[in-house]
């Protein structure tokens, strides 16, 4: 039976992924921040072969994450490196610990799971990864700076590494969704489609399923890159033709009104 591991999977697009990999007939491995969740997950999903609980913030925690998935001495074919967050605010408004947490589970986790997986896929010749980042990498984005410089370099990494290996028959997929029905739009404890007006509010938003379906459809087509929805790839699109100034500003008016 083929494998694959989702990291950050108790919720949003990571446990979309999960139910999808589940129907396709895969056994799952799964990553959470609590074991109650992942626990709850594996009574629904049969599939699911192993939990594995780590604060990926946590260097310890993905060390420790990595000897026992060494352990299990499985061939994994698919690991989606899912697992991260945003701060939304003016920067200096946000707290340092906060924006290193970010920065460790946005860059520094998904970079070692990604060696991990290349390492081990390119040792079988034959292995698919795919990388979240987000519409936001590919511009910058006032009230979001750090947490969209976190996903630009996800999506540089992860096209660099995709050409690297894919002689070894290993693909590297880069998923960048726009804006998804997701606990993503929490801020501050309250949820902006409250309001239904902001630039995040529900109506904006399309279902983690959709965007699994899209990213999966990508990864088995072994595309390096995938914007789900005509919409969001017209948008990064129009980043690439405006110019600098006018594309900041738009954002910068967009993210005022969440």
């Amino acid at each position: 039976m083929k494998i694959a591991f989702v990291s950050g999977a108790t919720s949003g697009i990571g446990l979309a992924f999960a139910k999808e990999l589940s129907a396709l007939g895969y056994s799952l491995i799964l990553h959470g921040r609590s074991a109650d969740k992942l626990t709850s997950i594996a009574r629904i999903l049969p599939s699911v072969r192993l939990t594995l609980v780590a604060d990926l913030a946590n260097d310890n925690d993905v060390k420790a994450m990595l000897e026992e998935l060494e352990k299990q001495k499985r061939v994994i074919d698919i690991a989606i490196n899912n697992a991260g967050f945003g701060l939304y605010g003016k920067h200096l408004a946000l707290k340092v610990s906060d924006i290193n947490a970010m920065i460790a589970v946005n860059i520094s986790a998904l970079t070692t799971l990604t060696h991990y997986f290349a390492e081990h896929m390119t040792q079988h010749g034959r292995g698919h990864i795919l990388n979240v980042a987000s519409t936001g990498a590919y511009q910058p984005q006032a009230y979001m700076a750090a947490y969209c410089a976190t996903k630009a370099y996800v999506a540089s990494f992860s096209e660099a590494i995709a050409l690297e290996v894919r002689a070894d028959n290993v693909t590297v997929t880069c998923l960048s969704p726009g804006r998804t029905d997701t606990n993503f739009f929490v801020f501050d404890g309250a949820d902006t489609s409250k309001n239904n007006k902001g630039t995040f509010s529900a109506k904006h938003r399309i279902s983690a399923n959709k965007v699994a379906k899209l990213g999966l459809k990508a990864l088995f087509k072994g595309k390096i890159r995938e914007i789900p929805l005509f919409e969001n790839k017209f948008y990064v699109f129009l980043n690439r033709i405006l110019p600098r100034s006018v594309v900041l500003k738009i954002y910068e008016n967009a993210m005022k009104s969440i």
